[in-house]
């Protein structure tokens, strides 16, 4: 079930902010939350509408970060689906959309990420990999190099 709350922002809706919630706004932007730990929110916002497709990264405390998505325009979220990566991805075939007004120009993502201050850059095909190779690789790369820490220290 999607909501305009933030999870975790409304106890009636007994939802937690956790990594993997994800939130659409209508044009088209989206936001995807990677973790959440210590109270610390660490997120990308997607911005669609460019071409090629724009990514903001940041992070902030969990109560600012409810206070800014809950304020800064009205965005729908999702904590139990997956975040929808072909999205992202079928805007590289896309050509920029035309927009009849100078004030529509900036997408919500843009709007977010000027009000604090975010640089974006372009993102790159081989960047939207599926999270969970990302956390295969990372985690085979600390277990080798706990391996090889022990062995040295047998030695």
């Amino acid at each position: 079930m999607s909501t305009h709350d933030v999870p975790g922002a409304n106890p009636a809706n007994a939802d937690v902010l956790a990594a993997g919630c994800w939130a659409e706004h209508d044009d088209g932007s989206l936001i995807f939350v990677k973790g959440t730990e210590g109270g610390q929110i660490v997120y990308e916002i997607y911005d669609v509408g460019q071409d090629p497709p724009v990514k903001y990264q940041d992070a902030m405390r969990e109560l600012a970060f409810q206070d800014q998505f809950r304020s800064f325009d009205e965005w729908t979220w999702h904590d139990k689906t997956p975040f929808p990566w072909s999205r992202v991805m079928k805007t590289f075939d896309k050509p920029r959309p035309e927009h009849a007004d100078v004030h529509e120009e900036l997408s919500a993502a843009a709007r977010v990420a000027e009000s604090l201050r975010l640089r974006a850059r372009d993102l790159t095909e081989e960047e939207v990999t599926p999270r969970t190779e990302q956390r295969r690789r990372k985690g085979r790369s600390i277990m080798e190099r706990l391996e090889r820490a022990l062995e040295a220290f047998g030695e």
